[in-house]
């Protein structure tokens, strides 16, 4: 599961490390991203990589909008059966920036927000797909068994990319298959991560402040 997470690094740093040929959109630093809101993604396309936003929840081509359950998160391993999902793998893959992501774990009777990053705090990309319904255009992440440090608050973790290679075999549709990039789709290390407790006012989309990724 992913439902809320963080991306405050300057775009100057993405624009260099993700080696981005357009950015076709500003971006304010966001600390507690929720589904429904624009996320800012990447896409290769063309032999170039094109960064813009794009709306969090994936709505199919072929579903009525207006009945339609947005799916913020879609299980890596069952993409080829699901039908929302399974034609979108082969030419509609993307990442999405991010810098940390929320769960929440159960104590007693509450829910205490915990924020995972990597443990020297760079960005990472999320795999994603995306897809166009009309002129509304959405996303999901995926998600992947937990590693044993995420796997202490909630039985899924989001497939988080962090070098280059794996982000250029997932984007770069036009010369890796889906099947070739499929090995991707796993959980990062435990030990490239860590994880801290924060404050329960990232428990509302409304607060979206630096406040909300302070260690309690």
């Amino acid at each position: 599961m992913c439902g809320r997470f963080s991306l405050t690094t300057p775009l100057e740093e993405l624009v260099k490390q993700y080696l981005i040929d357009e950015f076709v959109e500003e971006w304010q630093p966001r600390y507690n991203i929720a589904p429904s809101q624009s996320i800012l993604s990447l896409i290769s396309h063309n032999g170039k990589r094109r960064a813009g936003t794009i709306t969090w929840g994936l709505v199919p081509h072929w579903a009525e909008l207006s009945k339609w359950k947005p799916l913020i998160n879609a299980r890596s391993e069952t993409l080829l059966d699901k039908p929302s999902f399974k034609s979108l793998v082969h030419s509609r893959r993307m990442v999405i920036f991010a810098d940390g992501f929320y769960e929440w774990k159960k104590e007693n009777s509450a829910k205490v927000p915990v924020r995972f990053q990597l443990k020297n705090e760079a960005p990472f990309v999320f795999a994603g797909l995306w897809d166009r319904n009309g002129e509304v255009t959405t996303s999901t992440i995926l998600t992947t068994e937990a590693n044993s440090l995420v796997g202490d608050v909630h039985e899924r973790m989001p497939v988080m990319l962090t070098n280059r290679e794996d982000i250029e075999k997932w984007l770069n549709t036009e010369e890796y298959s889906f099947e070739q990039a499929a090995s991707i789709l796993k959980p990062l290390t435990p030990e490239r991560m860590k994880g801290y407790q924060v404050s329960s006012i990232v428990n509302s989309p409304k607060h979206d402040t630096s406040e909300c990724i302070v260690p309690v």
